[in-house]
């Protein structure tokens, strides 16, 4: 995941280049939103190739997406277990993926024009509740601190990436962060993975952490947001090859409650990147979907599986638990220390 933040001063290259491209693909499609935003991208990647070959080390280090793990054959989940070979990127959006669905193209072109919105991931130090999970010997899913003790991630993760948390930045310097091991994990009852239904982990820390944890959001606060803010620490290239580690953030626009793209509407969500092929990917699974709302950022999903439709395991969207739809269920968890 890479950011370039749109509220960057005017002499900022990343906003002059993501301004450059927003005029000439407009100009080059008038109005058509679906056309707009696919040039748009296309345009930006392009600016965004050249930057990297200039020899920009810090813009190439930050080049990739945060990504969920979608696997075209499989499951379409996120975590970071296993890899499957990638089709190459489409050259034009499918019609049943999200590039077509108005919804989306209307909280996408609204986010272009927002300047505070973070267009393509950057690594953060923010979100410290955001944390990397990890099984004996490797680092593989994330999660959100939502309680002293309590942590929520994806159901899939549960089986083979649930032995311990890390809170820190980076999963490469323990030092300089935290390693906390995990005394219980709770995966829903009714968690299925064929189809994925009830993708939700709970896990209770064998210590606390100091940290802040996050609020979950309220009634209300997913439906009045365009866009939905994640984290994590998976992989950074849309064909899931590697970079895990590394805690990063990106702004993605929310779609709509369309069935095609295989989300159950009552307990999910769908949102997608059209921005930089930025989107969470392999090593993200489980982690935070934030809101903003009342002054502060509330935790609104947990990263799933890519939608129906994907064409690339990251960078076409994907499907997130809705956390307000299960708090019943992740309060009644037997150990958890609520403030």
């Amino acid at each position: 995941m890479n950011k370039v933040q749109n509220g960057g001063s005017a002499a900022d290259p990343l906003q002059e280049q993501m301004d450059a491209a927003e005029r000439l693909a407009r100009l080059m499609v008038g109005e058509d939103d679906e056309r707009f935003l696919l040039v748009f991208e296309s345009l930006v990647n392009v600016m965004d190739g050249f930057r990297a070959s200039e020899g920009d080390a810090q813009r190439g280090h930050a080049r990739g997406v945060l990504i969920q793990n979608a696997k075209p054959h499989l499951s379409r989940t996120r975590s970071a277990l296993r890899t499957a070979p990638s089709p190459p990127p489409p050259s034009t959006a499918p019609e049943d993926s999200i590039y077509s669905d108005p919804v989306f193209l209307e909280n996408a072109r609204r986010m272009i024009s927002d300047r505070e919105r973070v267009i393509g991931g950057i690594p953060t130090l923010e979100y410290q509740d955001c944390v990397a999970i990890g099984s004996a010997d490797q680092w593989c899913c994330t999660g959100t601190l939502i309680a002293e003790n309590v942590v929520v991630t994806a159901g899939h993760c549960c089986e083979r990436c649930s032995s311990r948390v890390f809170v820190g930045a980076d999963v490469t310097k323990p030092d300089a962060g935290q390693e906390i091991e995990v005394a219980e994990r709770y995966r829903h009852p009714d968690y299925s993975d064929n189809p994925m239904a009830n993708d939700l982990t709970v896990l209770i820390l064998a210590q606390r952490s100091d940290l802040p944890p996050r609020p979950l959001a309220k009634d209300g606060m997913l439906e009045e947001a365009g866009t939905v803010r994640l984290a994590g620490y998976g992989n950074t290239d849309v064909f899931s090859s590697g970079g895990y580690g590394i805690r990063r953030m990106v702004d993605v626009p929310l779609a709509s409650d369309d069935p095609k793209y295989g989300a159950d509407v009552a307990k999910e969500f769908v949102a997608g990147a059209p921005f930089l092929d930025r989107d969470s990917c392999n090593g993200d699974s489980g982690g935070p979907a934030y809101v903003h709302a009342e002054g502060g950022w509330y935790l609104v999903g947990a990263t799933s599986r890519a939608t129906a439709s994907t064409v690339r395991p990251c960078g076409d969207g994907g499907i997130y638990t809705r956390m307000r739809a299960f708090e019943d269920w992740i309060r009644s968890i037997p150990g958890a220390k609520w403030t």
